[in-house]
This record gives C-alpha cells, structure tokens and sequence, in this order.
C-alpha cells in the first residue's frame, strides 16, 4: 500500500469480516485492489467472489466512501455469483482516496496567473505547492505550502505522482529549470506558460543539449488552457484549472449546449416541455 501511496495513486481494500456456512474464504482474508482493477495481493478464497467484489471495489473509489457488500456463494439461479459452496460471505471495502496535488512553479504572487490559480485550485480541494525562489508564504496566502527554492532542490521536497498536476509559470525566468526537474515524471498534468514560439525554441534546446525524449516533451500543454478567450490573469489561470479537470475528469471542452442542448438535435422541443430552470432562463 505505501508504494501505492508514494505514486499518488488511489486503491482500495476489501476484507471478509463474517462468513456463514460453508465459504471459499474466511475472515480476515483481505485483497488490495488498484484503481484500474486489478488485484495487487492477497485473496478471498477464489475468482468468482473477486470479480465481483473488485466492480465494488471501483464504485467505492469513486464514490469515496466505504461499504459492506454480501456475496452468497450460490449458483446464479438461486441469486449467487455462480459458486456452489452453499454459504455466504460479508465484505467490508474500504477506499484509500489520494488527494490530488497542484504544484505550481511560479512568480508574481497574487498579481499574476499563479495568485488566483492557487486559489481557483483551493477552492478545488487540491492540496496546493507553489516553488518560486523569492516567494514567501504571504504571496500566495491560499497555498498548502511555499518553497522558495530554485525547481532543482525544491523537487526533493515534493512528492511527484498520478495525483499530481504541474503548472509551469515563472514569466520565463525558471521555465527550463522547471521543465528538467519534472520532465519524464509520472504525473497526470504538466502545463506551460508560454507562446508556441518561445516553447518550440526551449523544447528543440532541450533536446538537442539535454536529451530530453521527444515522448516527454509531447505531454506537456503548451500554450497552456482551453480556448475561453482569457485575457486578465484571472481568466487565464480560469482556463488552466478548466483544462487541468478536464484532464482529470474526462471530456471533450466543448460547450455543452453544442451537442446535448435543445436546440442541437433534429428536434426542437417547445418550451412548456422544457424544465422549469431552462424555462427561467428562456423567460
């Protein structure tokens, strides 16, 4: 479980804590079951009451919240999982839910992008570190934590995993210290502050002098957010968060109403059959 805990990734376990009559399993057997599904360790005394316990494993870790689940190890025409020992078994599952990190390597405090991204990100329940080499906790009042340290040794101070999201805006002074202590990390994010121009320049130096794989730098978002037409800081940290959860989340960045709206498909409905909010906000 710690090594799952180090890399950020969330998982849950399962554990029988009563059985009745005759079971494959007995209390106390335990599996740990990752967020993809898969069983990493232990068992439950056979495959059938796996597989079922791991489709509520995932509900349980999506939800965030713990459940007891029977499984009756009869045949599936006598509403069992398709075993025929005859007993049953109860399951207590619980999820071990990682917060999801934000780390922020920038400059400017409250008046630039990374002031209201760090707190767009709070307000967001990320747990929020902002490395800037002249910062000081009063800059960024909202962040979890402030490392004014240069991106090198500030990376030791951190913990990098699938939790984690990267925004890259230090106003071009740190971007290539930045880019090196995070590139080829195994994090869910890494975006850039930067015209297309001055990227592609520093992503070619990068790799000619650095080495840096060509995979590496394909992950990385730059120009940075989705298409709001941000302009004010704002705006544009609004457009980065937008794009950090649809990163997060799944989804295509499109206005809703473009596909799912009443008036996108071939028929219309008339507006007394609409909700009573769309009807609101027609009137």
């Amino acid at each position: 479980m710690s090594s799952l805990s180090e890399r950020g990734e969330s998982f849950a376990t399962a554990t029988v804590v009563q059985t009745t009559g005759s079971t494959t399993g007995r209390i106390g057997f335990k599996i740990l079951i990752s967020h993809e599904g898969s069983v990493l360790e232990g068992n439950l005394g056979g495959g059938c009451s796996e597989s079922v316990v791991v489709e509520q494993a995932l509900e349980a870790i999506k939800e965030g919240k713990p459940r007891t689940m029977s499984v009756l190890l009869e045949e599936e025409e006598r509403g069992g999982i398709g075993a025929n020992c005859g007993g049953s078994m109860e399951i207590y599952i619980e999820p071990f839910i990682q917060k999801d990190q934000l780390v922020v390597f920038g400059g400017g405090g409250e008046r630039s992008i990374a002031g209201p991204l760090v707190q767009f990100a709070k307000m967001l329940n990320f747990d929020v570190a902002v490395v800037d080499p002249g910062a000081s906790p009063q800059m960024y009042p909202e962040a979890d934590r402030v490392i004014p340290e240069f991106p090198d040794k500030a990376k030791d101070q951190l913990k990098f995993g699938r939790n984690t999201f990267v925004v890259i805006v230090t106003k071009h002074k740190y971007d290539e210290p930045a880019l090196r202590a995070v590139l080829g990390l195994d994090v869910s994010y890494i975006g850039l502050v930067s015209s297309f121009h001055r990227a592609s320049a520093l992503f070619k130096e990068l790799a000619e002098k650095e080495g840096a794989r060509e995979d590496d730098l394909r992950k990385i978002h730059v120009p940075i957010g989705l298409d709001i037409g941000a302009q004010s800081y704002e705006e544009i940290a609004l457009s980065i968060v937008a794009e950090i959860i649809k990163t997060q989340r799944g989804g295509s960045g499109r206005s809703i109403s473009e596909y799912k709206g009443v008036y996108s498909g071939n028929q219309v409905a008339p507006s007394s059959q609409l909700p009573p909010s769309k009807r609101a906000q027609e009137g």
